[in-house]
């Protein structure tokens, strides 16, 4: 048998994966309902609509969330639509979905433009990333796309997504964001192809569900994993809501922080070596229901840094309004560190704040326009991977038997998204199924 938990969408495919490869499997999940960050909610004085608490994609290039979709019976499902982006910049948007507005992008210059196209291509040919891991991201992008487009483009969206400090952000941050982005075009470049399902990724997350106690798997939601239990070094067993569960193998898919207080004292080696890279950055998030449209975009990045959330995302935009009641979904996202003003607001100073942001940018919204209005807040989201880090990176097994760690903080180069989750975690239940196969392996009973 092999425990797992958290009950996101990680350790669901996990599995998912393991089941097929003929384990047993466990899934212990703290929360009431699974998918964590991924999961859905409800707008109940909106009718019971139900909406994703954040915003996801799923991209057209996505091939290990399409083999799953495959695999669970999804696929039909899926809808597939050529989304639009843009930029707000000096108290403008911009429209930048097509080559000719790229080019008609008014901060920048002809040599600017073409200097940005280059970077992007550049991008798009690099293979080894191991190089772009020792430089810092800004110091990478102004030699590529120079000066200007470093200070109108790259400079604001980064210090958004990273709260202001981006002196250890590495390169490999815009090369995997590019890479993965640009895969997402239609031949020509002209359009992003984007995908979803009409009940979100929480689809995805109760179909696995379904498949895993299908194949006699076990999932328990509501269930506190207080500790584990260690016996000289190996894992045996651990404590759900005080009671103690005898498991020989156990696979934290938590964040590094949280898994680090579920060690006893006895693993104090392991929470040393997994504390030299557990950083992580928050995420706040205003919701706003309106009743019409807000914007022509999927994603308008913010390059005015008088701005503090990181875009504004109409995810209707994307999925029909049909899906969500007819109304309009916008997402205002900021990610924050832990010293954030912005991660210890109130929710009534945080709505007020981001509205009367959001209204400099929109002066014509209006307050009855607005349905409902919710703030959502995780204080892990974002793994934090310094210049030259690569190597502090936790490894899937410990000195501690028994003992495994999957979660996103070691999902790198690649961006947190559900794609790359859903590819480490089959990755995960490779080297995990080859492992428990050789402790069960005659050698290895007769040398315990």
């Amino acid at each position: 048998m092999i425990d797992i938990v958290g009950g996101g969408i990680l350790g669901l495919t996990l599995a998912h994966e393991l089941l097929k490869r003929g384990e047993y499997v466990r899934v212990w999940e703290r929360a009431d309902s699974l998918g964590g960050l991924m999961g859905r909610t409800r707008l109940p004085e909106l009718g019971d609509v139900s909406y994703d608490r954040y915003y996801h994609t799923i991209l057209s290039s996505d091939r290990t969330i399409m083999g799953l979709l495959d695999e669970v019976g999804l696929r039909s499902r899926l809808h597939t639509i050529a989304t639009k982006m843009g930029f707000y910049h000096n108290g403008r948007s911009y429209p930048m979905s097509t080559p000719l507005e790229f080019l008609r992008f008014p901060p920048l210059g002809m040599i600017d433009r073409l200097r940005l196209a280059y970077t992007i291509l550049a991008c798009r040919q690099i293979k080894d990333w191991r190089a772009l891991e020792q430089i810092p991201v800004e110091k990478w992008l102004a030699g590529l796309s120079g000066p200007r487009t470093l200070q109108h483009i790259w400079a604001p969206l980064l210090r958004a997504k990273f709260d202001g400090d981006v002196s250890q952000v590495p390169a490999t941050y815009i090369w995997s964001r590019l890479v993965r982005t640009t895969d997402t075009r239609t031949k020509g470049g002209s359009q992003e192809r984007m995908c979803y399902l009409p009940g979100g990724y929480q689809e995805l997350i109760d179909a696995l569900a379904a498949t895993i106690r299908a194949r006699d798997g076990v999932i328990t939601t509501g269930a506190t994993v207080d500790q584990l239990l260690i016996t000289g070094d190996q894992v045996v067993g651990l404590v759900v809501d005080g009671q103690q569960i005898e498991s020989n193998h156990v696979i934290l898919t938590t964040q590094t922080p949280i898994s680090r207080r579920l060690l006893p004292p006895e693993a104090r080696t392991v929470s040393a070596r997994w504390s030299q890279l557990e950083g992580f950055l928050g995420i706040v998030c205003m919701l706003l229901v309106l009743r019409r449209s807000l914007t022509p975009y999927y994603t308008l990045n913010i390059t005015d840094e008088r701005i503090p959330f990181t875009g504004v995302i109409e995810t209707t935009n994307l999925i029909d309004p049909a899906h969500v009641g007819g109304y309009h979904l916008v997402y205002l996202p900021k990610y924050v560190a832990p010293g954030s003003p912005y991660a210890n607001m109130s929710d009534d100073a945080l709505c007020a704040a981001f509205l009367r942001y959001l209204r400099q940018m929109f002066p014509d919204l209006r307050d009855d326009e607005i349905a409902a209005v919710r703030i959502s807040r995780e204080r892990y989201v974002e793994p934090l991977h310094p210049v030259g880090a690569t190597d502090m990176i936790p490894e899937l097994t410990s000195e501690v038997a028994g003992l495994y760690l999957a979660n996103t903080g070691q999902i790198y180069p690649q961006l947190t998204n559900g794609e790359s989750v859903c590819a480490f975690a089959c990755q995960v239940a490779d080297e995990i199924s080859r492992l428990v196969g050789v402790s069960r392996s005659p050698a290895a009973l007769v040398a315990a």
